[in-house]
């Protein structure tokens, strides 16, 4: 469960959001620069409230007015970024691995459950390979992995599909949506394209400037 009600302030962007989520697929749609990116990262802790309260399965992570901040770390938040944020002296495989490692998981184990997943999402070939050397759909797709990986508490994707070519585009969504379903969560989902919004989610919030 995902509940936020307050301010998200990065930079010197500001919006007050009212948003809840349970186990369930939310999409995320509206123009640039309305906060989509913003509401995810405060989500996921890499940016705290300017005021009000989020809460995540039941535990307030972030209440300014209580001076309460739960690092990201600690948050069991998966995120794909939009620009994938891959760290580029790790392979692909350590990439997908590294939040489950951040959590507490042992390194083989978090390295073989990346591999699986990797594997489903068509990427294994590339495991071994450092992040700079992968295509853009690579790329996304070993963001997507990590994002999935390891049972997350919520999982927050920002445009998952932008850099799938149309002939695999289906593949990938109806991947992501059965690892989704299955582990039954609270995901959140930004995209500037309505169809795979329509397609991956059970509802859709729509946000106007």
């Amino acid at each position: 469960m995902i509940s936020l009600h307050g301010t998200v302030v990065v930079g010197e962007f500001s919006r007050q959001f009212s948003l809840e989520v349970g186990n369930e697929i939310v999409g995320v749609f509206g123009a640039n620069g309305i906060g989509k990116t913003s509401l995810l990262r405060t989500i996921a802790g890499l940016n705290p409230l300017g005021d009000g309260e989020l809460v995540l399965d039941n535990e307030i992570v972030d209440a300014p007015a209580k001076q309460l901040f739960v690092e990201p770390e600690l948050r069991h938040v998966g995120m794909m970024f939009q620009d994938h944020s891959l760290f580029p002296f790790m392979t692909a495989l350590d990439n997908a691995a590294f939040p489950m490692i951040m959590r507490g998981v042992k390194r083989d184990a978090a390295r073989k459950l990346a591999s699986e997943m990797m594997e489903q999402f068509g990427v294994a070939h590339v495991a071994e390979q450092l992040a700079p050397t992968l295509s853009g759909g690579q790329s996304q797709r070993v963001a997507i992995v990590r994002a999935l990986v390891g049972a997350p508490q919520a999982v927050l994707l920002d445009e998952p599909l932008s850099a799938i070519d149309e002939e695999s585009r289906e593949g990938v969504r109806n991947l992501i949506r059965e690892h989704l379903g299955r582990l039954g969560v609270s995901a959140i989902v930004v995209s500037h394209d309505r169809a795979d919004l329509d397609h991956l989610c059970t509802r859709i919030e729509n946000y106007t400037r």
